[in-house]
């Protein structure tokens, strides 16, 4: 590999399995509850699977608190053949697993003298990886396959570029300090840049905890709306059936715990947004302005009445508003962990690139996202008018690793 340093088997394992002792997920490709495949050279061992980690082996994105900065990067293999793509994927996860838990406890700095993090802390560093439906296929893997990893559906607001979507890996890199993220995507991707080629990236941010005057409060994204109301929380009751994933059967079963993630581009019309009034705003999303409460509501997380009616009748939450159409009574209970991230990325032949860096991680794609998102375009969202969903992939993210798996699945 492009690192200069082989990879053995024992050192894969071993690597991956100390990555997940910080948090890395990763998830070699197919293993522990699946059946066992005897031949050597067998495309399957290159998934692995295991249960631990920070809370309960949550990936490092699905912690909290949220990161103020995240980069999203995905990667295809160079290679063509199912076994090359097999041997391809373990290299790249093995060293980008090895790497992040050296990049978690010493920082990038410690790794490459003169780097750009010299003198900067971790920055509370976090690495998620995840594998896409394509990379499954390609490896030959295709009846392993979990159902939820499909593609999705085409959306009403959908104006997708296939040069922005898909991908065999996923790379998610979160930290507090925008050149901890950006040094450590740098990093990671030098060391296989012989096994991979980025297909696409995007930067997103939040508002940092230091300039917030309630750094508990929900952060807005650019149209100024409280973005991530009534998001389950890990010490909630619902968030293991919403979040993870279950998959008791044989072929899938390596990925019984871990959690599908569906990330979005979407563009936001500013110009157009903030050419209507505050209140025209409020009832296009159903919420207020001032402190994101349902309209007719007191509190943001009050439940919306979406029932109530005003003195002539009309509806307090329009129909047609984004919230009542993507409310549970709507969608048959369907509910995701979204964590929604701004991206700016200046102006380009006058028109302005800029908007979220969506993802929403859920069991069950299927009854998460694309519920939500049939349902919004059934009803009208009037949301839809503003924005444009320009890029889109799904990728499973199996559980961390806490030990080594059993050598007989190597």
């Amino acid at each position: 590999m492009s690192s200069g340093t082989g990879v053995s088997r024992r050192g894969l394992f071993t690597g991956l399995g100390a990555a997940g002792a910080v948090g890395l997920t990763t998830g070699g490709l197919l293993g522990a509850g699946a059946a066992r495949v005897p031949e050597e050279e067998d495309p399957a061992r290159i998934l692995t699977l295991s249960r631990s980690g920070p809370e309960e082996g949550r990936p490092p994105a699905l912690l909290t608190p949220t990161p103020a900065h995240v980069h999203v990067v995905a990667v295809d293999l160079r290679a063509e053949e199912p076994a090359e793509v097999s041997a391809r994927a373990r290299e790249v996860l093995a060293v980008w697993g090895e790497r992040a838990r050296d990049l978690h406890e010493g920082g990038l700095a410690a790794l490459a003298p003169g780097a750009p993090t010299e003198g900067l802390r971790p920055a509370s560093l976090g690495v998620t990886l995840g594998l896409g439906g394509a990379l499954l296929d390609r490896a030959g893997l295709g009846d392993r396959r979990p159902a939820p990893l499909e593609d999705l559906p085409d959306f009403a607001a959908d104006r997708l570029d296939p040069a922005l979507c898909g991908g065999d890996l996923m790379l998610h890199v979160g930290a507090e300090d925008p050149l901890v993220v950006s040094a450590a995507v740098e990093h990671l991707l030098g060391l296989v840049r012989e096994e991979a080629t980025v297909r696409w990236s995007l930067p997103g941010f939040q508002r940092a905890a230091a300039t917030a005057e309630d750094a508990s409060a929900t952060p807005r994204n650019l149209m100024g709306q409280v973005d991530g109301t009534v998001n389950p929380a890990p010490s909630e009751a619902r968030f293991g059936p919403q979040v993870l994933a279950a998959h008791p059967e044989p072929a899938t079963a390596w990925m019984d715990g871990g959690t599908y993630v569906v990330v979005r581009r979407v563009r936001m019309l500013l110009d157009d947004w903030f050419d209507l009034a505050p209140g025209e705003r409020e009832r296009v999303i159903g919420r207020r302005l001032s402190d994101g409460a349902p309209l007719g509501g007191d509190r943001e997380d009050d439940l919306p009445d979406l029932a109530a009616r005003d003195a002539d009748g009309s509806p307090v939450i329009p129909d047609d508003a984004h919230i009542r159409l993507a409310s549970p009574e709507r969608t048959l209970g369907a509910r995701m962990l979204r964590r929604g991230f701004n991206y700016d990325l200046g102006w380009k032949d006058g028109h302005r690139e800029a908007g979220l860096l969506f993802t929403a991680w859920q069991a069950d794609p299927r009854a998460g996202f694309t519920a939500v998102q049939e349902e919004l375009d059934r009803g009208g969202d009037a949301l839809n008018a503003f924005v444009r969903h320009e890029g889109s992939a799904v990728f499973a993210v199996p559980p961390a690793l806490d030990t080594p798996p059993a050598a007989a699945l190597w």
